[in-house]
């Protein structure tokens, strides 16, 4: 704690959200999973002493002051994780248990604190720092690659099938992609050019949900008297293809809509369509569907060619450590199976 006191037990996020963290920088919210964190800085980024105050008047911006003064106090937070990376910006405030020999307390990790009128920025102890000293540093590593024969390559997603997220690669002009130093675990990759898109889609999931039972004849056609209730947006939509497990089933997913808001402007000719995964799981004696997970979303201009869309094995459960060299078949033995047109 910043007044120097020093806590230790067994710390969890009280609710289902994992800890989440707006990086600096980004538009996006980054969901981080306690066991992936080696350790969590939290800082002042600005302070001070403010005077209470009300609206004059409902629904008009002036302000009355009152006498006194209060503390007000804004963080900024950095999380080192056990891949080595770092994430840095502002957290989403979350509420934890500590379970110690002594009993559990609640702790508070805040974006913000304003104190009690008659306080002062010294009278007010927040968290500076908390280190997971369970957690170990292994198993992460950098995942790139490059791609060949397959056009220009326009973004290259990867879906974690740990943490059920997707990342967003670097690329430059000459077909190179860089994910960086990624966490543990295993990663489907989904590569988008000017004109394929090359899929990974395998049957890792959490491992939570590693022990579900085996995907059955007939679960397909289940899903699919489902799936229409699912999405109102798009006019066109397919599942391709099922992975996973009963407990956690990725459902690759293709739909497109040629007529929507300010479509003139934007696809004149042409349509929207996107690739995503959803997350299905059975319960006895329906499916549910648990989440969308969005590999492209792509306005597509008329006379812009139409995608193959294909999937291959060097793209499934990429682990970190790889450099994916992606190519079309060599003759040797085939390496890409074609799903269907893009269109």
């Amino acid at each position: 704690m910043s007044d120097g006191t020093v806590l230790s037990g067994k710390l969890s996020v009280i609710g289902s959200r994992p800890l989440t963290l707006v990086p600096f920088g980004e538009d996006r919210q980054r969901m981080v999973l306690f066991s992936d964190i080696l350790s969590i800085d939290h800082q002042i980024e600005t302070n001070s002493m403010e005077r209470p105050w009300i609206f004059k008047e409902s629904g008009k911006a002036e302000k009355v002051y009152l006498d006194g003064q209060y503390p007000l106090m804004n963080f900024k937070t950095r999380i080192t994780l056990v891949s080595g990376g770092t994430l840095s910006g502002h957290i989403i405030s979350a509420a934890m248990t500590l379970k110690s020999d002594e009993g559990s307390k609640k702790v508070f990790l805040e974006r913000q604190i304003k104190g009690e009128v008659g306080q002062t920025l010294a009278d007010i102890a927040y968290i500076s720092n908390i280190r997971m000293t369970a957690n170990a540093l292994e198993g992460g590593g950098p995942i790139s690659g490059s791609v060949e024969g397959f056009g220009r390559v326009e973004s290259v997603t990867a879906l974690d099938n740990e943490r059920c997220q997707v990342l967003f690669a670097r690329v430059s002009k000459d077909n190179l992609f860089d994910f960086g130093t990624v966490l543990p675990g295993s990663y489907d990759l989904c590569i988008l050019t000017d004109t394929h898109v090359l899929v990974g889609h395998s049957d890792a999931t959490p491992r939570e949900a590693a022990a579900g039972g085996a995907l059955q004849e007939g679960d397909l056609a289940a899903i699919n008297k489902k799936f229409p209730l699912a999405d109102d947006f798009f006019n066109d939509r397919w599942i391709l293809r099922l992975r996973g497990n009963r407990s956690f089933t990725k459902a690759l997913v293709y739909q497109r809509r040629d007529k929507f808001y300010e479509a003139a402007k934007w696809t004149p000719g042409g349509f929207l369509w996107h690739l995503e995964v959803w997350g299905w799981h059975f319960a006895d004696p329906d499916w549910k569907l648990d989440k969308h997970y969005f590999l492209i979303r792509h306005k597509q201009k008329g006379g812009e060619q139409n995608r193959k869309l294909m999937y291959g094995k060097a793209l499934d459960a990429v682990t970190p450590g790889t450099a994916c060299h992606i190519q079309p078949d060599t003759g040797a033995h085939e390496e890409w199976t074609f799903i269907r047109n893009l269109e």
